[in-house]
């Protein structure tokens, strides 16, 4: 497939989005021309369909202009009158409801038209999940993806009625459409099904139905090789002058075809997997204010101000993975740590998000690392702490302070953050820390966890005092330390240097 090189990284580039870019040509829309001259209903209601609960839900369609319509809800005694308007447009609000794991049903009559039922409908927690290749990536092998780690195993044992999961296809329009130009189904979350899946999105599913026991309907909007700018609405980017003068040409295609035939859908939340296509940007402050104005644009798009958007932070990678002596890539080379901490940025702008970090679980010879089990269950440990309420541990070791004592630093992390700071499999500690002093050259230190806090010993030859510590700041460090949870300690860098 093509790929989009860029100026400051043009032969990374290539190395890094061969295989994975995919060139975003907007395709003009047919007029769909005539009036609607029967009755329908919104091609997101169809059997299995997950109804989100707590909220008043959204029901909708077309008919003849002006015709009466009714919608009966099995969950409810009373009957929702309306009329088409002049356009042949329905719609109708359900009162919200609680979680319910009885199938139930939903009906549509209008005078002179055949009755639309739509059955086995659940009423639980509803999560549009997006991004590009990595939310993308299926539980089974399907070119380009090998599946995930154990997958025929994985795939025998997925046996969850309560998730329901709906994939959108591809679809890159000029403007925004009202409704889904390619067709799409709900299926019950089964080992006839779940292969095709998103194995992110199902991962994080079968973390928060197993956990709430409640229903968990899922609805994958993802692109192989897509750019953030393609899923923010145009209004978000236009609104933002740096974001616009960066991002603005040639954006929010992908929203146009794929999110916004959602925004009528009462929703919990939303899951983001995202980046490799924008690692190489040239302005990472204005990628990072991009992610936050799609948020944002999103939010307001669905008129649910406050839904949380947890997010995935990429895993190590070595794009010259192959062409060093051993194999394995440059150890120091960091460009992608830079865009991580653009990644992390984030969260400062906006209230209800969560970030997963995933330096223990890349592979950095594959920029779609198989492991994806630990990155589902991420998510839903963000979405139970934060969005549900639950006291779960859901976030590694975060970088605190650090204080500095001759040739000894010790690093102290945010309250509750590495209690029982130990290594994955307690075997000894990856020395991915580095140690700057009055030279302001980085070398790497030799670190120990003491409690709660690491203690790292400064090389022979740093001119002290010690002025900065990086820790795992380089593109494709699998990293092992973690907290007693299991949850791995984030990058950081103490230092706002160039270098």
């Amino acid at each position: 497939m093509p790929v989009k090189k860029h100026w400051l990284y043009p032969v990374l580039a290539l190395l890094l989005l061969a295989g994975c870019r995919k060139d975003l040509k907007v395709v003009p829309v047919t007029d769909k021309g005539t009036l609607p001259t029967t009755l329908s209903i919104s091609s997101l209601f169809q059997n299995n369909i997950v109804v989100q609960r707590d909220k008043p839900a959204n029901i909708w369609g077309q008919a003849p202009a002006n015709t009466q319509v009714t919608v009966n809800v099995s969950w409810s005694s009373a009957a929702i009158v309306t009329s088409a308007d002049a356009s042949g447009n329905w719609k109708v609000s359900v009162p919200a409801a609680a979680a319910n794991t009885t199938p139930q049903a939903i009906t549509v009559k209008a005078p002179g038209n055949s009755t639309i039922t739509i059955s086995n409908v659940l009423i639980g927690d509803v999560w549009i999940c997006s991004g590009q290749s990595n939310m993308v990536m299926p539980v089974d092998t399907m070119a380009p993806f090998k599946g995930v780690l154990n997958y025929a195993a994985e795939i025998a044992t997925a046996n969850y009625p309560m998730i329901r999961m709906l994939t959108v296809q591809e679809d890159i329009e000029p403007s925004p459409i009202a409704s889904l130009n390619k067709p799409v189904s709900w299926s019950v979350c089964s080992p006839a099904t779940v292969g095709r899946a998103s194995a992110v999105a199902y991962y994080f599913a079968r973390k928060l139905n197993t956990t709430l026991n409640v229903p968990i309907g899922i609805i994958v909007s993802a692109v192989n090789g897509s750019n953030c700018q393609d899923w923010a609405n145009v209004e978000a980017i236009e609104n933002d002058a740096n974001v616009a003068n960066n991002y603005l040409a040639g954006s929010s295609g992908l929203y146009n075809g794929m999110i916004n035939p959602l925004i009528n859908l009462s929703i919990r939340g939303f899951a983001w997997y995202q980046g490799e296509n924008n690692q190489g940007d040239p302005s990472l402050p204005a990628y990072t204010q991009l992610n936050a104005d799609l948020v944002k644009g999103w939010r307001t798009k669905f008129s649910q101000p406050e839904l949380p958007f947890y997010y995935v932070q990429l895993t190590p990678f070595a794009a010259d993975y192959n062409s060093t002596t051993p194999p394995g890539g440059n150890p120091l080379s960091d460009y992608l740590a830079y865009f991580r901490e653009a990644q992390a940025n984030m969260r400062p702008l906006l209230a209800n998000t969560g970030m997963v970090v995933t330096m223990d679980v890349g592979d950095p010879a594959n920029h779609h690392p198989p492991n994806k089990e630990p990155v589902g269950e991420r998510l839903g440990l963000l979405a139970l702490n934060y969005t549900y309420g639950q006291s779960v541990p859901c976030v590694g070791p975060q970088y605190a302070s650090f204080a500095a004592n001759q040739s000894t630093v010790t690093i102290n992390f945010a309250p509750g953050t590495a209690n029982g700071l130990t290594t994955g499999n307690n075997v000894s500690l990856k020395q991915y820390f580095f140690l700057a002093g009055t030279d302001h050259v980085f070398r790497q230190g030799q670190a120990a966890i003491l409690g709660n806090t690491i203690v790292i010993t400064a090389p022979a030859g740093t001119p002290l005092p010690v002025k900065a510590v990086r820790y795992a700041f380089t593109n494709a460090p699998v990293t092992n330390l973690q907290n007693s949870a299991g949850l791995p300690a984030e990058p950081f860098r103490t230092d706002n240097w160039s270098n």
